[in-house]
């Protein structure tokens, strides 16, 4: 009999065992099924766990060195999922927690969550981790059996878990690829996109919405160093904010919560900033809101970022070189345009008038003036004399001189009084432009009958009478410069040709004119010039002081156009 139960307990023993390894048989084809590494955590606690009546159980894995992570839990709380334990003495063998000697921190927590038993996961890379296991059902002890068991599932699934771990690997590596794929695909999308357009705006707009749709975030600004606004090249969901010199002192990207920098761009919400380098100078700086997702960025996206952000800069100061181009030609443009308006208005050939030696020159600058001469025939014996400088340059300054010529031209022909006349002018001269055009002008009628000139100065530089005697007789008498106000009261005076009596009317480019050292030409020059060389002929009084002039300014071009007009009359001849 005692032979009958002896045999009969070694065919349990034996029945136990079969059991045993046709289970570590079935959850070792189980988990090799698998290379998923979430459905190898859970197959390796669900099974034990239902075999034996386990209420609880869960996973750790190493992350480095001592510190180990939650990565699966069965009948406990989810949210212990990611947290992290010190496991500073390293268990290579199963152990009832309860008897544990050393004091570390983690103990008290296993005992606190329900968990008994730790069995070491242990590969060919050494130990990876835990298999963590808590009390039974019927809250019985574990056999010797079970945890060899529960010892021998750990040495199996630590083979898969690793295998598990290196697939996830791989798959986060191609996903990084693929998501660098698609990111260098963006790249090479946007780039083309940027040399279709040469508007500065719409390339930082361009950037922007591109970097929303792929980070998914909802806020971006763009600022340029050496912008003459203030406000950002291009924004979105960031307010009223504006640009802050300090910005360009960054060199490398930056996470603003990590630093308290730039506190007025995270008061608009953005966190993270990026320098828009060229040539080894932040010449802009990139900054987005945080992800509509809240997750971190990756250091691949602040690559992704830095790239385009400094393609879009090099797009963008291109842009602006070319806008610069096409400003530059479209003045060059309206100076010939203006020039041409200019020449066109000025006496092709100086008229010939009986009694006087006359001549006039228009000497232009690199830039179009407003200068403006004229020689009028009134009727027999009558001729009107101006000259004028119509404020500012280019072409509305030259459309100006036009509009000036045609009312000058239409009303000298009615024979009007010079002063009536002078205030018609300046009447129509205000309708036309704006308050801050104007013109400085003088006007005189010369009547060869009796030699007498009536002249009226409307805020011109004074010409100079010069008489025979040498005396100089500065004409000033008039009124207010032309386009001011509508409506003005203008003087008139008259002076006496005799023979030998001159009269030179000139523009502020000859006494504007500039040496070296800043020294004008000046008035006091111009009277001398004038009588020193007042038997030369009107042509040679021309030319002569031109070129007294570049010799004073020791320059081979003027900053201002000049305009002289030089009236003689010449002495009677004997009989």
């Amino acid at each position: 009999m005692p032979e009958e139960n002896t045999a009969h307990s070694e065919q349990r023993d034996l029945d136990k065992r079969l059991f045993a390894l046709t289970s570590l048989f079935e959850i070792s084809r189980s988990l090799s099924a698998s290379l998923n590494l979430h459905a190898i955590l859970e197959n390796v606690l669900r099974i034990p766990m239902g075999q034996m009546l386990i209420k609880r159980g869960l996973v750790l894995l190493k992350m480095e060195h001592d510190i180990y992570q939650i990565v699966e839990v069965k009948g406990l709380p989810r949210h212990l999922v990611e947290q992290t334990v010190q496991i500073e003495h390293e268990i290579i063998h199963p152990s009832e927690i309860s008897t544990l000697a050393h004091q570390d921190l983690w103990i008290p927590f296993m005992q606190k969550i329900g968990i008994e038993l730790l069995l070491p996961l242990n590969s060919t890379q050494g130990n990876i981790g835990y298999l963590c296991f808590g009390s039974k059902i019927n809250n019985d002890a574990y056999t010797e059996d079970e945890v060899e068991f529960l010892d021998t599932l750990s040495n199996i699934a630590a083979t898969s878990v690793t295998n598990g771990q290196m697939v996830e690997e791989i798959q986060q590596i191609n996903r990084g690829l693929d998501r660098k794929v698609q990111q260098l695909n963006t790249i090479f999308d946007i780039s083309r996109e940027f040399t279709t357009t040469e508007d500065p705006g719409k390339i930082g707009s361009i950037l922007g919405f591109a970097v929303m749709g792929e980070l998914l975030v909802n806020k971006y600004a763009i600022f340029l160093k050496d912008s003459k606004d203030s406000l950002p090249l291009a924004s979105k969901g960031v307010g009223e904010i504006k640009r802050d010199e300090t910005f360009f002192l960054l060199s490398e990207p930056m996470l603003l919560s990590d630093t308290g920098q730039f506190p007025k761009l995270q008061h608009a919400g953005l966190s993270l900033i990026v320098p828009m380098r060229m040539q080894e100078e932040t010449r802009g700086i990139f900054t987005i809101g945080e992800r509509i997702s809240k997750s971190e960025f990756q250091q691949a996206d602040i690559e992704f970022l830095t790239i385009l952000g400094n393609q879009a800069i090099s797009a963008i100061e291109n842009a602006r070189h070319f806008q610069t181009v096409l400003e530059k030609q479209r003045m060059e443009e309206e100076l010939n345009l203006a020039r041409q308006i200019q020449k066109g208005l000025l006496p092709t050939q100086i008229p010939g008038i009986k009694g006087y030696d006359v001549d006039a020159v228009n000497i232009p600058s690199r830039e179009v003036g407003g200068d403006y001469f004229d020689i009028i025939p009134i009727r027999e014996n009558t001729w009107g004399i101006a000259i004028g400088d119509v404020a500012g340059k280019g072409a509305g300054a030259a459309l100006l001189m036009a509009s000036l010529q045609a009312s000058l031209r239409a009303l000298a022909v009615q024979d009007l009084p010079v002063e009536k006349m002078i205030a018609e002018v300046n009447r129509l001269i205000y309708q036309s432009t704006d308050m801050d055009k104007f013109v400085t002008f003088f006007y005189g009628v010369l009547d060869l009958n009796t030699h007498q000139f009536t002249f009226c100065n409307a805020g011109h530089n004074y010409p100079l009478f010069l008489k025979a005697d040498q005396d100089i007789q500065e004409l000033h008498c008039g009124g207010l410069v032309l386009g001011m106000m509508p409506r003005v009261e203008y003087k008139t005076d008259v002076i006496q040709f005799d023979s030998g009596d001159q009269i030179f009317l000139y523009t502020d480019g000859l006494t504007e004119a500039m040496n070296e050292e800043k020294v004008e030409y000046g008035e006091e020059r111009v009277k001398e010039f004038i009588r020193t060389n007042r038997l030369l002929s009107s042509e040679e009084i021309i030319q002569t002081i031109f070129d007294d002039v570049k010799t004073f300014s020791g320059q081979d071009t003027q900053s201002d156009d000049i305009t002289m007009v030089v009236l003689k009359r010449m002495f009677e001849k004997n009989n």
